[in-house]
């Protein structure tokens, strides 16, 4: 399938820490509209070696998904695309060998983006879902992205970035972290008392505390808001009751361990109890009454911003991207 030319369409991949990610999109309204995406397990995280290195496996698995995300986009043939590496390969000693065969794999450039770009992403896509710059210009939000290797909350308006708080851990490293041996209550008290002590400091900064909601742009979050409804019911958000009855269900009950028998991914259980630690923390330090899961992340963020700048250079703006020429 190729894209018309009326209605452009970009491409965002993501080198997750857990998986590898690809959106096909465009932009209509300032809203991003995915008409394909893919997803696969890599799990590059839990896998590096003790040096901090990538394995050999893994390394292998991560080119072979690269592989046929290069043919997928063949397929779609869009305007223009980027190729980002997150928290993992921000970690990996290995990175400088890999990333040049990622981007030869793939057939574009790879660029491992710092904490902050990640989370200007991520706030942006969400901005782009949520289109409140268009139909309710001067919405401030503040958007929680609980990685699997890292975790950013960015606060805003509309589609301008306000502050980035980021932190050197995500759901999959503090699950295995206090989670390896058994999901139990004791376990799952030192995760929670562990990640009050990171986002403390978060919680006293200005802005940043007594908000009635928040916006959960990761996986993790859109996870837990699943697993609530599983064990609890439908509900629309997650607020501070919901988590508390979350956690007795999911932790004292052994409600996540008998789910986690239904789950093809070792570790899985783990990761999701690391992420609801997190994010009970989240809603402790920060005062949040609700956070609302969004469909909508980093690689609606790629899209948006590819799509800018392709019409900015369309229309003569001056300025250089790091990602393929907009064609």
């Amino acid at each position: 399938m190729t894209n018309s030319p009326a209605v452009p369409l970009y491409a965002a991949v993501e080198l997750g820490s857990d998986s590898f990610r690809l959106h096909v999109g465009s932009v209509e309204g300032g809203r991003v509209r995915v008409v394909a995406t893919l997803s696969e397990p890599v799990r590059l995280g839990a896998e590096l070696e003790a040096g901090g290195s990538i394995g050999a496996d893994a390394m292998r698995r991560a080119l072979d998904c690269l592989e046929r995300f290069r043919a997928v986009l063949a397929l779609w043939a869009p305007r223009a695309v980027r190729v980002v590496a997150t928290a993992a390969l921000r970690m990996a000693r290995n990175a400088a060998v890999f990333v040049p065969a990622a981007a030869r794999a793939i057939g574009h450039p790879v660029d491992v983006i710092g904490a902050e770009e990640e989370g200007r992403l991520v706030y942006l896509g969400v901005a782009a879902a949520l289109g409140d710059a268009h139909e309710n210009p001067g919405q401030r939000r503040l958007v929680l992205d609980i990685g699997s290797g890292s975790t950013e909350l960015v606060l805003g308006q509309d589609e301008r970035i306000e502050r980035v708080y980021s932190f050197g851990v995500g759901a999959l490293r503090h699950g295995l972290t206090f989670f390896g041996d058994g999901i139990g209550p004791g376990a799952f008290d030192a995760a929670l008392d562990s990640s009050r002590s990171r986002f403390a400091d978060a919680g006293a900064a200005p802005g940043m505390r007594g908000w009635p909601r928040a916006h959960g742009a990761s996986g993790s979050v859109r996870a837990l808001a699943e697993l609530a409804d599983a064990l609890l019911g439908q509900a629309p958000s997650l607020d501070a009751g919901r988590l508390y009855a979350l956690r007795r269900a999911a932790i004292e009950e052994g409600g996540l361990a008998r789910m986690a028998a239904q789950w093809p991914q070792g570790g899985r259980a783990a990761q999701v109890a690391g992420a609801l630690a997190m994010l009970v923390a989240l809603v402790e330090e920060l005062g949040i009454d609700e956070v609302a899961p969004v469909q909508a992340g980093l690689r609606a963020g790629v899209i948006r911003t590819l799509q800018r700048r392709c019409e900015e250079e369309a229309g003569g703006a001056p300025g250089r991207t790091p990602y393929r020429e907009c064609v």
